[in-house]
């Protein structure tokens, strides 16, 4: 359907009508040839890529990433997914394929979209401010300690986690998403789309 052309000083074979901005990096990524897999079709070898195995229910890289070496941001979780342009709500893919599988869901990767809103769920509703929020949080962490010290499940501990995690990213997200003060320069290198700002929900892969 579409011609491939040797691109860069390699001559790495890349369809440039279909990935013109790779193409034009060809020399500066590594494409690995030998990889294959004994699946059949896109889920299981997709799957596969992210987990190492067809199978699903293992942990995806970024979870083993974020178990392993953590985040150096107290306020942004260390994985997070970018849904794709287009996608149908949600994503065409399923979530299980940044999921923390058997690690504690502490680690699973955390959806950002576009528009106002990048993860869902942030903003308080209306009528509830920061202080009343806090409240309300530090109420739901003395329920669940006490559900803890009663029960020892760990999912307890990291629901905690996540909700001190959500409420410390309702100041630092809005920031972090934020690109209308970046130089023309960076903004070249997000792509010709990035100054369009795009409704919601999905920002690129």
């Amino acid at each position: 359907m579409f011609k491939f052309k040797r691109m860069g000083e390699r001559g790495t074979w890349i369809n440039p009508e279909v990935l013109p901005h790779t193409a034009k990096i060809a020399d500066e990524i590594a494409i690995i040839r030998s990889m294959n897999t004994e699946a059949i079709h896109h889920d299981p070898a997709i799957t596969y890529i992210n987990t190492g195995r067809q199978q699903p229910g293992r942990p995806r890289f970024g979870s083993w990433i974020s178990y392993g070496l953590g985040s150096v941001n107290q306020n942004l979780p260390a994985y997070v997914v970018f849904v794709s342009v287009g996608a149908m709500p949600g994503q065409a893919l399923f979530s299980r394929l940044w999921g923390s599988g058997f690690l504690p869901s502490r680690h699973q990767g955390v959806q950002f979209r576009g528009g106002r809103d990048p993860v869902l769920y942030l903003s308080n509703p209306p009528g509830i401010d920061q202080g009343a929020r806090r409240k309300m949080l530090a109420g739901i962490a003395r329920l669940n300690a006490q559900n803890f010290r009663r029960s020892g499940d760990s999912e307890i501990q990291t629901r905690i986690f996540q909700y001190e995690l959500a409420f410390r990213m309702q100041t630092s997200i809005p920031e972090l998403m934020e690109v209308s003060d970046e130089t023309g320069s960076t903004l070249d290198l997000y792509g010709p789309n990035a100054r369009n700002r795009v409704p919601s929900p999905p920002i690129a892969c």
